[in-house]
């Protein structure tokens, strides 16, 4: 059946729920994201406006190869040399030799007012915003300005900023810093930088509705930045900062829909009511690396498991959505959601899903839909409302068929599009692995990049005040399942069974391979027990 909404109803057409999903799930570029956040990071919030581009590629790279700061470029030959370099290590340029953004080596990236923020899907603000959530909740009384002064310790050296709030970044001349990173400063002083800002709009701010599906992005951010940033170079802690943020991402709407599903239930949730809940995913990662083989198997499992919860989410999103919005539209026995935490409000509006006077608003949205599909001829959709109505459904769950129906082809082809992007699946930081053209290839396998983030953070200690120099690898295994709902050495429980813990026992011996290999395993004797990891990275405190 070929069914859409109609876009005269574009409260009902739309894919957004910004309550419970604060930003679009699509296909979305962590690199490119970057930028914007870095921007955020200085400027304590704001964004310049962009600035299109309108000498290109060519005038920027005649500027630098000319520039004095530079030697041996201005002969042909050094002018190629110069364009390969700055292609590879320093600038992000398409076949069409168009600009897309500079690699993120420096706070200064920003200054080339090269990104647009389309693909960012607005995961950049909310990166930012669950950063300053983060630091509210410990407490502190000026969350923006800490946030600039992490970035800076971290991707700031070097570079003189300038007076706020334009904030044009350039090199001090002064600080010794790597050959791209120079070489990008360089380059970024030949921009004129962004110097309009749109006026800030004052919002009311609730919170989000499922801390603990949103706060572990910004918190593990500030963690991996505040105790490894300081002791690394900018380029390392950069590759790291992106593979966390890009598995937080990535888990995000798979926490959501395991809430979404409870709060349709009536049952607890611990994502809803703190930020430091436990991980409730389980994601079976593989190290074997042996197609075919029990572990390989189990980690597919996974993803085919975590596909169907993602179109689950999709339904349950819509559903939700529409509760709360049918709220204002119940003639008795409504509820203030003025006064309500962000939280309560989904809480109450699931609650009411079999009121007498909530089902009549329901019923008014199906009518509204009906009437319009009898005004654009709209005989497909007429029939399935027609379908569902005699199917004796509730008024949620008809209108929940409707909605899914009407929107399968962007909403579930969007969801995809963020699973597998989200996932880096082509990425160095990925959790995924496979071909993007092949679904049925698709594995949880983490990369050594986002491997070494994810063993950082876990020699955090609980509190996120220090860190700790070694931990027994059944404890970094468990921090991995609370923190990160990442399994290595038992299936999840759905899949247990003799075969799967055969493969769980094989991957617990490839995983610590896989940490000899980085240089972090300490085995004191055969005995678990006495098997140690050390701390993969040198940490600030």
């Amino acid at each position: 059946m070929t069914f859409t909404i109609p876009r005269g109803l574009k409260d009902l057409n739309s894919l957004g729920f910004w309550l419970l999903v604060p930003c679009e799930l699509s296909d979305v570029d962590i690199d490119r994201m970057m930028t914007p956040i870095l921007e955020m990071a200085v400027r304590q919030g704001r964004k310049g406006t962009i600035r299109p581009d309108k000498l290109g590629y060519q005038y920027y790279l005649h500027e630098l190869s000319t520039s004095e700061d530079l030697e041996g470029f201005r002969t042909p030959e050094g002018r190629g040399f110069l364009d390969g370099w700055v292609r590879t290590s320093v600038m992000k340029v398409s076949a069409s030799e168009k600009m897309e953004y500079m690699q993120p080596l420096t706070i200064a990236t920003y200054r080339s007012g090269l990104v647009t923020r389309i693909r960012n899907r607005q995961a950049d603000d909310l990166a930012y915003k669950s950063m300053v959530a983060s630091l509210q909740r410990q407490g502190s009384e000026n969350p923006t300005a800490e946030i600039k002064q992490i970035f800076m310790d971290v991707f700031g050296r070097g570079v003189e900023l300038g007076p706020m709030p334009s904030a044009t970044p350039e090199y001090d001349r002064v600080t010794e810093i790597d050959i791209n990173s120079l070489l990008q400063l360089v380059m970024l002083e030949k921009f004129e930088g962004s110097q309009k800002f749109p006026p800030q709009r004052e919002k009311v701010d609730k919170g989000f509705a499922v801390p603990g599906a949103i706060l572990p992005i910004g918190s593990d951010i500030l963690r991996l930045l505040r105790f490894y940033g300081p002791k690394m170079p900018p380029a390392e802690a950069m590759s790291l900062l992106i593979s966390v943020l890009s598995v937080r991402l990535f888990q995000m709407p798979l926490r959501l829909g395991a809430a979404a599903r409870k709060l349709l239930r009536g049952e607890s949730c611990e994502d809803l009511e703190n930020a430091d809940a436990d991980n409730p995913l389980e994601i079976f990662c593989d190290f074997t690396r042996e197609k075919g083989g029990p572990s390989d198997e189990l980690s597919k499992r996974c993803i085919r498991r975590d596909l169907d919860n993602m179109r689950s989410f999709f339904t349950d999103r819509l559903l939700i959505r529409t509760l709360h919005e049918s709220v204002g539209l119940m003639v008795d026995e409504k509820p203030d959601l003025s006064k309500m935490t962000s939280s309560e409000e989904l809480k109450v509006a699931c609650s009411l899903r079999d009121n007498l006077y909530m089902k009549v608003a329901l019923r008014t949205h199906l009518m509204r839909i009906q009437r319009a599909l009898e005004d654009e001829s709209g005989d497909e959709g007429l029939a399935l409302l027609a379908e569902v109505e005699d199917a004796g459904l509730s008024p949620a769950d008809q209108l929940a068929a409707v909605l899914v129906e009407g929107l399968r082809a962007r909403g579930l082809k969007n969801q995809t599009l963020w699973f597998y992007t989200s996932g880096g699946i082509s990425k160095p930081y990925g959790i995924l692995s496979g071909s993007i053209r092949s679904r049925a290839s698709w594995r949880y396998a983490p990369s050594d990049e986002l491997l070494t983030a994810l063993l950082a953070l876990c020699f955090v200690e609980p509190g996120g005040r220090r860190t700790v120099n070694r931990l027994p690898i059944g404890e970094v295994l468990a921090r991995l399942e609370s923190r990160f709902g990442i399994l290595v050495a038992k299936p999840p429980a759905m899949f247990d069974d003799p075969d799967a813990r055969a493969g769980a026992a094989a991957n617990l011996e490839a995983f610590t391979r896989k940490l000899q290999l980085l240089g972090c395993f300490q085995s004191l004797s055969d005995d678990f027990s006495a098997q140690f990891v050390n701390r993969p990275r040198e940490a600030a405190a």
